[in-house]
């Protein structure tokens, strides 16, 4: 075997296709922190290069196969033209023993884009995303100092002076942030405000654990005001009872995991965070149906339920009707709901409502749950002299207790056992029940939804990764036999002529991985895997060529 032959051929072919890589690959990871910079992140200088390292190997899945197909031609193209090819037939050496090298790091090269794409790259697609987020403490502290608010898992938190203190020894948080004359808002998806706090003194403990971080938020001298009660209320300390979890960036983009991960996802559906919020939907569904029946329960055997009101005024609200379903207060007969409001035990008002509806909110990062008693279409009586009655189109009664602990927290239960809790629910013949059905069916449908969408993920992910890979081998296949039979043309021609089929390539595999993810798994991946068929038949067409001539 002429090693030393092989070695030569190698050693150009490397030299080229370093260089080459090199500059393609600080170019194009330049131009992917071009849109950060352009838009609101609050990059720093450093964040900015460190963000340009970590793109530098993700680039390598694109610069790769280029660089090789341009360092194969300009190295063939010159030993055709030095007549070093013709010296190699001449003395008794095929085509197939002179392109051996280049077999040989074809293959390597392979199998080198395999272990890149499937387990080094997603990697650092998570150490960009992180960078591109920044540290949580820097980025709140960046945006007080500019006058900006800072924005996060729908929170958003204004300050006018920010002090960093270092692993505070009363709370063990690993950094805590003390904010003066503070506003923070809870938003809804169109990025309005539901609750908003204000404060003059606020401190914000950050606890980091592994996959996220965990903020802490204390607040002193605070107002409140919830804009679906329009309720105003001050309070001398507001201590949220639970942390505010923000993910780290990467947990969840399919694109930041690796093979091992994205199996272990397709398996095991509930380490996707997507289908684990669509779990605790689920669970929330149910929950509320349980509470429903208990208080439906009570409502058979005692004909009324106390609902307390919890403050300085004393308040509770005593509701009489014959039967509770989906948090709503009905009579057999479609009558109004009678409710008695009392103040330190002695009756205050009465209200008629034509429809009673205890809302449920869940934890927010500002407020925990709550219970709010919305009255519609009601009269209103002063007690215990009714004097006069008013008509009222809506009232919101806010932050009510229930006369019931639901020990059984479903949010905790595995994936399996709360789809079979789902499934268990029989439909019935009554609307009412036929309702609540509907709604947990939805939450079902949407979580199997979910779960083909996260198998067509891994399945175009995948496929995805392994059809790159190739492509960096045929890609320099076809360079090497393009110029030793287009030796008359210049290098850059010929490698045009491997350039345009590997681009049409790319666009392939980014289109068939498109109509994977959208549902068409078959065609999706007949379409991915064509650009290297063509590419395959395209060398083909170049080596029988070659070798009649």
């Amino acid at each position: 075997m002429p090693l030393r032959l092989y070695l030569y051929i190698l050693t150009e072919m490397l030299r080229v296709i370093l260089i080459t890589t090199g500059v393609l690959v600080t170019v194009i990871a330049f131009g992917a922190v071009i849109k950060p910079l352009a838009g609101e992140s609050l990059l720093t200088a450093g964040q900015a290069i460190k963000y340009v390292f970590f793109a530098m190997v993700p680039m390598l899945q694109y610069a790769l196969p280029f660089s090789a197909g341009f360092g194969s031609t300009l190295a063939l193209h010159r030993f055709v033209n030095d007549n070093e090819i013709l010296a190699m037939s001449v003395v008794g050496l095929s085509y197939r023993v002179i392109l051996g090298p280049v077999f040989a790091f074809g293959a390597a090269l392979t199998l080198f884009m395999i272990i890149l794409t499937q387990t080094v790259i997603p990697q650092f697609y998570g150490l960009m995303a992180q960078t591109l987020a920044g540290d949580v403490t820097k980025m709140i502290a960046n945006s007080v100092e500019k006058g900006v608010p800072f924005e996060f898992e729908g929170m958003q938190i204004f300050a006018e002076h920010v002090e960093v203190y270092e692993a505070p020894e009363d709370t063990g948080a690993d950094e805590r942030l003390r904010l003066r004359k503070m506003i923070a808002a809870q938003l809804d998806n169109q990025g309005r405000a539901l609750t908003d706090v204000t404060a003059a003194d606020a401190v914000i403990d950050i606890y980091r654990k592994p996959g996220a971080i965990l903020l802490k938020l204390v607040m002193q001298d605070a107002v409140s005001y919830d804009s679906t009660t329009g309720d105003l209320r001050g309070f001398p300390r507001l201590e949220p009872t639970h942390a505010i979890p923000i993910p780290s960036p990467e947990m969840g983009e399919p694109g930041a995991m690796t093979r091992s991960e994205l199996l272990h996802v397709r398996d095991n559906p509930a380490a996707y965070p997507q289908v684990d919020r669509i779990r605790l939907d689920i669970a929330e569904v149910i929950m509320n149906h349980r509470l429903s029946e208990r208080l439906n329960d009570i409502m058979r055997r005692e004909g009324e339920i106390r609902l307390v009101q919890p403050g300085p005024m004393n308040r509770s609200y005593l509701i009489e009707a014959d039967k509770v379903f989906a948090t709503a207060f009905r009579n057999e007969d479609a009558g109004p709901v009678m409710i008695i409001e009392e103040s330190g035990g002695v009756p205050s008002r009465r209200f008629e409502s034509g429809a009673a509806v205890l809302r449920i909110r869940p934890d927010s990062g500002i407020q925990t749950r709550q219970y709010d008693l919305e009255l519609l279409d009601l009269k209103v009586e002063d007690l215990p002299d009714s004097i006069r009655t008013n008509v009222r189109e809506r009232i919101l009664v806010p932050d009510l207790l229930v006369p019931i602990d639901l020990e059984d927290d479903l949010s905790d239960l595995p994936l399996d056992e709360l789809l079979a809790i789902g499934e268990s629910i029989s439909p019935k013949s009554s609307s009412q029940e036929s309702g609540f059905n509907a709604a947990v069916r939805k939450q079902l449908d949407r979580l199997y939804w979910k779960v083909a969408g996260l198998e067509r993920q891994v399945i175009s992910r995948l496929n995805r990764r392994y059809a790159l890979s190739v492509t960096a081998f045929l890609l320099l296949l076809l360079g090497a036999l393009l110029a030793m039979l287009m030796r008359h043309s210049l290098p850059l021609s010929v490698y045009l002529w491997a350039f345009l089929p590997a681009l049409m390539d790319l666009v392939l595999i980014s289109s068939g991985s498109s109509m994977i993810r959208a549902g068409s798994v078959g065609f999706g991946l007949v379409i991915m895997w064509s650009g290297n068929g063509l590419l395959l038949l395209f060398s083909g067409v170049c080596y029988a060529r070659l070798a009649r001539h």
